[in-house]
């Protein structure tokens, strides 16, 4: 009996120590990504039925591999912000746009999302600045952490190249074919976002890149991964959540229309993408690894044995 129980400890401290370390990176995600309190909120609650989801996994062959993997997207994502200033900055420096759609879209009836701001007030432009400011990453980490503690690597995946990992990239070209500038910009108005540019040029390379938008292929990419989801209070969650950031990109006067109609167009068809790559790669994957990896966790079979 004594041996069962040093064995049982034992595997449960290695569990613990997984723990501690997810949360300790998760910890940092937030820490580095300057997220508010209402943040972590939103993250806690979407968390709430997490185990509705999680599959029959042992958590310390998950740690294995689930620990490396979210330290990888956690580089990626620290990183990613200056890779993608410095390739918006050779973009506007080497102004490669055949086609400048500025006066064909403001032009189009609608089209600016006027109607979007017919009800207004300061308290809910605070509420959707906060939304447009945190969204465009904060959707797709609440999605990945989640999965996370699904303890599914295929869903870390999943929402990972569905995000800014295959959008990045497939979306460039759109950029740096199309000059689109902001709303707001286009017609003269007041930024509603408040931000201060430190030079002309800092401005004309952020409000130039409009079609699609990202914030809604972003978030619309999340939503419909969400949906996958069992629980209910995550799919609801998001759906909000998800929604209003695509709102928020009208309200505030920064896309046209069409812009979130293709930057919804533009996630389905990531999320395709991304479905088809998990499931080739996945007939890739070695045996040896799916046996190790899908081995069943025996938590509750030990504590049934020691209870005998």
């Amino acid at each position: 009996m004594s041996e069962k129980l040093r064995r049982w400890s034992n595997a449960n401290d290695w569990k613990m120590y997984g723990i501690l370390a997810s949360i300790f990176l998760i910890w940092r995600i937030g820490v580095v990504g300057n997220w508010s309190f209402e943040c972590w909120v939103l993250l806690f609650i979407c968390l709430m039925g997490v185990r509705k989801d999680q599959i029959d996994v042992d958590w310390k062959r998950f740690f294995v591999v689930g620990i490396p993997l979210l330290g990888i997207f956690f580089y990626f994502y620290g990183s990613g912000k200056g890779i993608w200033f410095d390739i918006a900055n050779w973009m506007f420096e080497n102004n490669r746009h055949p086609w400048t759609w500025d006066s064909m879209m403001n032009s189009i009836p609608l089209n600016d999302a006027s109607w979007a701001r017919a009800i207004n007030h300061p308290l809910l432009d605070r509420i959707l600045v906060w939304i447009y400011n945190y969204g465009f990453v904060l959707s797709l980490w609440i999605c990945i952490v989640r999965s996370y503690w699904t303890k599914s690597v295929k869903k870390m995946m999943s929402y990972a190249l569905s995000g800014h990992l295959m959008q990045f990239p497939l979306i460039l070209p759109f950029y740096n074919l199309i000059l689109l500038r902001e709303v707001w910009w286009v017609k003269g108005q007041p930024d509603l976002l408040g931000r201060n540019f430190a030079s002309e040029n800092e401005m004309l390379v952020t409000v130039m890149n409009c079609f699609p938008s990202m914030h809604t292929s972003i978030s619309f990419a999340m939503l419909l991964l969400a949906l996958r989801e069992k629980d209910r209070i995550f799919k609801y969650m998001m759906v909000t959540y998800c929604s209003a950031i695509i709102f928020s990109t009208m309200y505030l006067q920064i896309h046209w229309v069409l812009d979130v109609i293709a930057g919804m167009l533009f996630a389905y068809g990531v999320v395709k993408l991304a479905d088809l790559i998990i499931h080739l790669v996945s007939k890739l994957i070695p045996s040896r690894f799916k046996e190790f990896y899908n081995k069943k966790d025996q938590a509750y079979a030990t504590e049934k044995t020691i209870a005998a």
